[in-house]
């Protein structure tokens, strides 16, 4: 139970971060920056680890099971991710770039985040 929360913790300081990040760019006078919808990235991947942590956590699992929906996750959530910044790019032309510089900076920075909570999460569950 203390392991949850200070998952929740630290997730909630990553997305904070991420978020601040996102917004100071978004003020620099640059247009690969420049963007109204630079809280988008950050909602999507609260969302997506979040689905993410919850499938990969729950109890029961076998150790070749873990790897492969570990895996599977990861390729999916990269897959969504391209399809979301495409309709975006879509719908919005203007301001194309500069989401998708954002999403690509948000992704490296949860993505590192999801990766280090794994590797903590197979420690504590390898140890006896």
């Amino acid at each position: 139970m203390e392991n949850k929360k200070k998952y929740y913790l630290n997730f909630s300081l990553v997305c904070l971060g991420a978020l601040i990040l996102s917004y100071g760019l978004s003020q620099l006078p640059n247009h690969y920056f420049r963007t109204a919808h630079f809280w988008i990235p950050t909602l999507f991947f609260l969302l997506t680890s979040l689905g993410i942590n919850a499938l990969l956590t729950k109890k029961n699992q076998e150790p070749k099971e873990f790897v492969f929906k570990t895996l599977a996750l990861s390729m999916g959530r990269l897959l969504l991710c391209m399809v979301f910044v495409l309709i975006y790019s879509m719908i919005n032309k203007p301001q194309a770039l500069a989401f998708t510089c954002h999403f690509m900076i948000q992704y490296v920075v949860f993505t590192v985040f999801e990766v280090s909570f794994l590797l903590k999460y197979i420690k504590q569950t390898n140890q006896p």
